[in-house]
């Protein structure tokens, strides 16, 4: 395992999803990712092809990232992280660890594929967003085991998101909640469209009809900046 962290991108904003969307936040991107999701293309190319992430990325330790993100909260004031990539869990998990350990002072996130295990200090430290992986990502059987042993691992406080392209996609969604759910996962759920292949309107309908606890995903961030602008 190489003894540094691929860091893509740190840079200031507000998060866009889950239960601290419109807050300030900064934004710790690690390049690297297992998934590629053609069914739709993933918003971060830069971080997930290995032609573009090698090109762009630096590698840090430990050191190195942690003091790269003390400086950018100092400037900024933030004082909210957020890991996300890529995928997270791919990196050195050991670098990665001394990393949260060393800044319990801040809130922190970890937004994931959750196809890696979690370890304890993660699910101790670090709240969880869990990116579910369905039909129309082209990704649903990746690592199923380890995203199911991981779901179930989750707190009330950390989340499970769905990204549906299709009513299909709505359709699988509501069965895999219902399967985890009976196998007393405790995690939030978040929903949302796939680049709008199928409305926010339809999804909340769905959530209405079926009376279902979830909670609408929109993604702020590209209501506020260009979708496609990076480092935002």
């Amino acid at each position: 395992m190489p003894e540094y962290l691929r860091v893509s991108e740190i840079y200031p904003s507000v998060q866009g999803e889950g239960p601290k969307a419109g807050y300030p936040t900064l934004f710790v991107r690690f390049a690297g990712c297992n998934m590629r999701c053609p069914g739709w293309p993933c918003d971060t190319q830069h971080a997930i092809w290995p032609e573009i992430w090698r090109k762009e990325s630096t590698k840090l330790g430990q050191g190195g990232t942690i003091q790269a993100i003390l400086d950018e909260c100092e400037r900024t004031g933030i004082r909210n992280i957020c890991y996300t990539g890529g995928e997270p869990f791919m990196q050195n998990i050991n670098l990665l660890k001394e990393v949260v350990e060393e800044l319990q002072n801040f809130g922190q996130e970890v937004f994931t594929n959750g196809s890696y295990d979690f370890p304890d200090w993660a699910i101790q430290n670090l709240s969880i967003m869990m990116d579910w992986k369905l039909p129309g990502s082209g990704e649903e059987q990746t690592n199923v085991e380890e995203r199911w042993e991981n779901a179930l691992k989750l707190y009330p406080s950390d989340g499970i998101k769905f990204v549906v392209k299709d009513k299909a996609d709505l359709l699988d969604a509501h069965q895999v909640y219902e399967a985890l759910i009976e196998a007393r996962c405790h995690a939030r759920f978040w929903v949302g469209s796939a680049w709008e292949h199928i409305t926010s309107a339809e999804i909340v309908d769905y959530i209405l009809e079926e009376r279902l606890p979830w909670s609408l995903n929109v993604q702020v961030h590209k209501y506020i900046w260009d979708p496609d602008e990076r480092g935002v």
